[in-house]
């Protein structure tokens, strides 16, 4: 019964959506088709996609149990109270949306996960996730039917590409997930098909293994309009950051121990970088699978996440960590994701959290800062520990310099 109610909750969301319609600014017509308007097709595909996701949260829920959990990336690795600052050096043609403002700093939520529907243990091959919640934007929200406070999300996984070029692979290969049937899509003797290039990308995304949530480089896969251009982004942990770990990988949670033990005395960062498309070269804007030339476009920093030193797995907490919406139409201004994939998400994400949060009983609110709950008054004095003294930066760039008093040479950078 409750499965059917998903599936009518997600009709109703796509019935009442196909009318919103925010056009892209007349410098950049290509994109419009691309951001929010769903054809008649792509509304039979993402129907298609909800039945053949409802068999498969069927199925995921006898394994998983209770709380219901996210039908992806269902077991966070730790969610994490961090800073998103802007630099102070961001290129115009960037200045739009969140990155309006160079040097402001915001407060931020970030919640790593592994990416299988099944709550599995942390030693298993699988795809990791990052997805950063920004909070107190400025700005419209592009998608009006997100309630709540004024957030930016970006969500990434630790490979670049994805292995469903658009919504109607996405449906395809829905079909054989459905009857637990993995590699059907990719490879059958009959009918006859073979996708080998998608095949070695899923392979690519299912094997990763990794010591620590806080040392993959992550990417968003899939495109997004800012302003007048089209971009991709990444997060890439800082140059210099060392990674210490005594956890033991056979135990179950082995990368929120690690990541624990990280962020117990010494923080973590990274670069928030941005990707542009060059126009007249292959960076394909509905074809997730397709990875844009870092040699052509590289990708440019313009901000930086800290995530100072702090507890994070406090029981209230992980309640907290459960119930976090992440969705990447959370965002303002002049930013619009695009491509038929993330049309699809913008019904499949806002539809099935609410339903998410309905089944556990549980509070649907988007946070305004770090604290756990929407009245936002609390002591983050027990959960975010003092940062160590920066040590003095090293000088070896520097052929001239030579320590106060000293006339000997430079000092080794070993």
């Amino acid at each position: 019964m409750k499965k059917t109610r998903i599936i009518n909750a997600i009709s109703a969301l796509l019935l009442g959506c196909c009318g919103i319609g925010h056009a892209a600014p007349p410098t950049a017509p290509a994109m419009d088709s691309l951001g929010m308007e769903l054809s008649p097709e792509e509304q039979t595909a993402i129907a298609q996609a909800m039945e053949y996701g409802r068999q498969i949260s069927t199925w995921a829920e006898k394994h998983n149990g209770l709380p219901y959990r996210r039908d992806a990336h269902a077991k966070a690795t730790g969610c994490v109270r961090a800073t998103f600052s802007i630099n102070g050096n961001i290129p115009l043609h960037f200045q739009h949306s969140v990155f309006s403002e160079p040097g402001r700093e915001y407060q931020a939520w970030i919640r790593f996960s592994n990416g299988d529907m099944l709550v599995q243990a942390d030693s298993k091959p699988d795809a990791r996730g990052m997805a950063i919640k920004v909070m107190n934007v400025d700005g419209d929200k592009i998608a009006p039917e997100l309630e709540g406070a004024k957030t930016q999300d970006f969500i990434m996984t630790n490979t670049p590409a994805f292995f469903n070029r658009n919504i109607f692979d996405y449906v395809a290969d829905m079909k054989y997930l459905a009857q637990q049937k993995r590699l059907a899509w990719f490879v059958s003797l009959w009918p006859p098909r073979l996708h080998p290039r998608r095949l070695y990308i899923a392979a690519q995304t299912v094997s990763s293994k990794i010591t620590t949530p806080l040392q993959p480089q992550y990417y968003s896969m899939l495109p997004y309009q800012l302003g007048n251009s089209a971009v991709k982004f990444s997060a890439r942990p800082c140059a210099g950051m060392q990674f210490h770990t005594h956890a033991d990988p056979q135990d179950h949670d082995f990368l929120t121990e690690a990541m624990a033990g990280q962020l117990e005395s010494g923080a973590a960062c990274f670069d928030f970088m941005l990707q542009q498309r060059l126009a007249g070269h292959a960076m394909p804007l509905d074809d997730a699978t397709a990875i844009w030339s870092e040699a052509e476009s590289p990708f440019v920093p313009v901000a930086r996440l800290h995530i100072p030193p702090q507890s994070f797995s406090g029981e209230q907490q992980q309640s907290f960590c459960e119930n976090l919406s992440m969705n990447p139409w959370h965002g303002v201004g002049d930013w619009r994701p695009l491509g038929s994939l993330s049309k699809a998400r913008r019904l499949v994400y806002h539809a099935v959290s609410r339903f998410r949060h309905k089944q556990n009983d549980a509070p649907h609110f988007e946070p305004e800062g770090w604290c756990l709950t929407p009245e936002q008054t609390c002591d983050l004095s027990a959960v975010l520990h003092p940062s160590p003294a920066p040590a003095p930066a090293k000088r070896c760039f520097d052929s001239l310099y030579t320590p106060l008093g000293s006339a000997g040479a430079p000092p080794s950078c070993n």
